[in-house]
């Protein structure tokens, strides 16, 4: 395991850049619009964006819990610049349908796969972050012979308590329609690291973005993918997994601590690569410099 240098960055820059079930943002077009669109994928309809050009090994970058597309603008025109890169929003989120029935990891990765192949994608490279990551080593036990690499970020082997508790109150606020303002104080502390909530005005902005989401994410959405991520539990396959394995982990992360890191690389074993970076728990967001130097580096050797 090797550690990277911080480099020093505008908070307020990136701060326009996350989402999560109370954080999602609208974010503009890039100038060069991408492949879009809405396909029938198993039992729903699934929103997903296809930017850069064809690529032999494309990137798939799969967001986590109460996360859709958007999550990942901070470091999208830096990977599609040479990668060709599938974004989209899982079941339960975003412009993709949320079915009222019982979501699962397996589901969720079968619809990766399935996304994957009607955009015609050979040999993706899969990148999942939190619960994408679970996604993500779902698809390396199950799929191992039609994937490239895969790059695991603020992972885990199954959900401990205390952030299954913090996510199950958040789930409790709306329920119970209390304003949006005090999702986004729930969350904010379990998300970011300490230095990142420090700056002025950083609470204001994430309220305010949460308020102008044109697509809210439905408390059924949110149950479900909570449910799915409840019972994720990796421990007794993760050495099933082949695939060479990047896997990034944030100093601050108290979702997806750095013991909870170890473990998915001792569990998975060869070819495993731990690298750790400042921040919490959203590292593309935190350190999209550190993330994008990572996963090249990871992907082009």
């Amino acid at each position: 395991m090797y550690k990277l240098k911080k480099p020093f960055f505008s908070i307020m820059k990136k701060i326009s850049l996350i989402m999560l079930n109370a954080f999602r943002l609208v974010i503009p077009q890039n100038a060069m619009a991408p492949n879009t669109g809405i396909v029938k994928v198993n039992d729903i309809n699934m929103y997903y964006e296809l930017h850069g050009k064809s690529n032999l090994h494309p990137i798939v970058l799969i967001s986590g819990f109460a996360c859709d597309h958007t999550f990942w603008e901070s470091i999208l025109n830096h990977l599609s610049d040479k990668y060709q890169v599938l974004i989209f929003d899982n079941r339960g989120i975003g412009q993709t349908d949320s079915p009222n029935h019982s979501y699962s990891i397996d589901m969720m990765a079968d619809d990766v796969m399935e996304l994957s192949n009607k955009l015609s994608l050979t040999k993706p490279i899969i990148i999942g972050q939190s619960m994408g990551s679970a996604i993500a080593q779902n698809i390396g036990k199950r799929y191992k012979n039609q994937i490239n690499k895969i790059v695991l970020m603020n992972t885990f082997n199954h959900l401990t308590k205390a952030p299954e508790m913090a996510f199950e109150l958040t789930g409790e606020l709306q329920r119970m329609n209390f304003p949006i303002t005090y999702r986004v104080q729930s969350l904010a502390p379990w998300v970011f690291s300490s230095e990142f909530l420090s700056q002025a005005n950083q609470l204001t902005n994430l309220i305010k973005i949460a308020q102008d989401n044109p697509y809210p994410q439905s408390l059924i959405g949110y149950e479900r993918q909570l449910g799915a991520l409840k019972s994720f539990d990796s421990r007794s396959w993760l050495h099933e997994i082949k695939s060479p394995t990047l896997i990034i982990a944030g100093e601050e992360d108290i979702i997806s601590p750095l013991a909870g890191s170890k473990e998915v690389q001792n569990g998975i074993g060869n070819n495993t690569q731990l690298l750790m970076i400042p921040g919490g728990h959203a590292s593309p967001i935190e350190q999209p410099t550190l993330v994008i130097k990572s996963i090249l580096n990871f992907i082009d050797k």
